[in-house]
């Protein structure tokens, strides 16, 4: 099982809403979890087999939003 996380500015419901169906279609309904309550509104995406990292990226940003894989966020700082 493969798990990523990612650092968004997705930071309400009503932003929720307009990426959830992007990520439903880019990696399945039941496959990721956004707590928009916490620090970083991070992004949680899991599978049985591995995961696009850019497939995620690329439904966030035609949301209008931003993501980055937490691992590559802390390299950069």
């Amino acid at each position: 099982m493969e798990l990523i996380t990612f650092k968004t500015n997705i930071s309400n419901e009503k932003a929720l809403q307009r990426v959830a169906p992007l990520l439903n279609n880019a990696v399945g309904s039941n496959n990721w979890q956004l707590d928009v309550s916490g620090a970083g509104n991070k992004l949680m995406v899991y599978s049985p087999g591995s995961i696009n990292e850019m497939q995620v990226i690329d439904a966030v940003h035609k949301a209008g939003f931003y993501a980055v894989n937490i691992e590559d966020f802390y390299a950069i700082f």
